[in-house]
């Protein structure tokens, strides 16, 4: 049934996502070059950090962190929600990765002469996503409400852009971060105001579990670099071998949790607002393991008493960062639970055992940097502390129970013929909040 059609009969924006959430849509080749692109862009941005790892650097570092993970979320939800073998985003895609390009040239260097370069270069890619977003419109015979507050606000956004590269200093930053505040309060709107199509189920946490994968790549890359400048003796290597023993225990605490819950929930009650928490968390997961990655490149590259302040100061406060993040992503899989009466919550699983291990596993590391422990010995407890959050949350019953609730729920959902589904929304179909 095409959108016109459904149109015709009345639907709902969230009704009509229904048939195509019945389809397969697995991500595509120009999805993975479009995130490969992105790796030259985090870890040119990691390494103006490692060149300079003091507080303001960390300050624009972060900010322009933000920004580009929010150009690549905005990417990301267009396919999850539209599709991404349409015309509209393959052509608006490579647009936008000529812009990324851009940005990834711009990143290192002062902002003084890079600046007005990253901020046009931005203003170019979220002018690009609104041209995306009106296309789509005319394709479906009108812009919807939701989607015309987008791009009116995304348009407003990018000319604060186009007005900040013409500053310098702090004005410039200020003017940056009021403009992606912007871009979230639109989109926080248009959810709470709007009916709009839920992402797909299956598509938006596999592209947010790849980008994931991304980072943790980044961070071995960063790990291999430096191990390359020490001697290959065994207690030169030790450090690196630490270091991708914790890699390994974040990557068993992310993809041993039920990531694709949230989606599956969010396509029964139409509603998107705990997906997009569950979503937004990995920005700070994201950016936690890009500050991670120049942590342990510090400790395993360079030998000095600033060298291992600055390394004990980024590896705790990423790692922290880290636990924290993965404690939220289980509350908000867990919390829509709650509103479905025919699946059983299991008690205290939003934060349970696995979650009360990760903030206590984030308590000790802070603690550790005023342990005046020896450096090999601080990056052999962090090594401890992760494992042993991660052995204690496979421990977790809850875990178990709910990938079973999320398995029985994707077989649900992809049994349903899309018939029953659109009678179903009919009488139950809501506003998203």
């Amino acid at each position: 049934m095409t959108a016109q059609a459904r149109k015709g009969r009345g639907e709902s924006p969230a009704a009509q996502g229904k048939d195509r959430q019945a389809t397969e849509q697995p991500v595509s080749w120009l999805e993975l070059f479009f995130d490969l692109v992105f790796v030259t862009a985090f870890d040119r941005l990691a390494q103006r950090l490692l060149d300079h790892p003091d507080l303001p650097t960390f300050g624009v570092f972060t900010l322009m962190f933000v920004a580009l993970w929010w150009a690549w979320m905005g990417n990301t939800n267009f396919a999850a929600r539209y599709g991404n073998s349409c015309r509209t985003y393959r052509w608006g895609t490579l647009a936008q990765m000529l812009a990324l390009a851009a940005l990834a040239v711009s990143v290192r260097g002062d902002l003084s002469d890079v600046g007005a370069f990253f901020a046009l270069g931005y203003a170019a890619n979220r002018t690009v996503l609104v041209a995306m977003l009106v296309l789509r419109g005319r394709e479906e015979g009108q812009l919807s409400p939701g989607d015309r507050t987008l791009a009116l606000g995304f348009t407003a956004g990018a000319g604060l852009w186009v007005v900040s590269a013409g500053m310098g200093g702090t004005a410039q930053l200020l003017l940056w971060g009021v403009a992606l505040a912007l871009d979230l309060a639109c989109v926080l709107y248009a959810e709470a105001r709007y009916e709009r199509e839920t992402p797909h189920r299956g598509h938006f946490p596999e592209r947010v579990g790849l980008l994931l994968i991304v980072f943790l790549g980044a961070v071995v890359t960063e790990l291999i670099r430096g191990a390359a400048e020490q001697r290959l003796r065994p207690a030169e290597q030790l450090p690196a071998v630490l270091a991708l023993l914790s890699i390994m225990a974040i990557w068993r605490l992310y993809f041993d949790e039920a990531h694709t819950l949230p989606a599956l929930l969010a396509e029964r009650s139409g509603r998107a607002s705990t997906l997009l928490a569950w979503a937004y968390t990995h920005l700070p997961l994201t950016l936690a393991l890009s500050v991670l990655s120049v942590g342990l490149g510090l400790g395993i590259a360079k030998e000095s008493a600033e060298a291992d302040r600055h390394e004990r100061l980024l590896v705790s406060g990423a790692l922290a960062a880290i636990f924290i993040s993965l404690a939220l992503l289980r509350v908000f899989s867990v919390r829509p639970l709650e509103a479905e009466p025919t699946v059983p919550t299991p008690r205290h699983a939003a934060l349970g055992f696995s979650g009360s291990a990760r903030l206590i596993g984030a308590a000790l590391v802070l603690l550790l940097m005023a342990v005046p422990v020896s450096t090999t010995g601080y990056q052999a407890i962090c090594t401890l502390i992760t494992l042993g959050v991660a052995y204690l949350s496979w421990l977790d019953p809850a875990r178990e129970t709910l990938n079973q609730i999320e398995d029985r729920l994707s077989d649900e959902s992809e049994a349903a013929p899309p018939e029953s589904k659109d009678s179903g929304d009919k009488a139950t179909d809501a506003p998203s909040l």
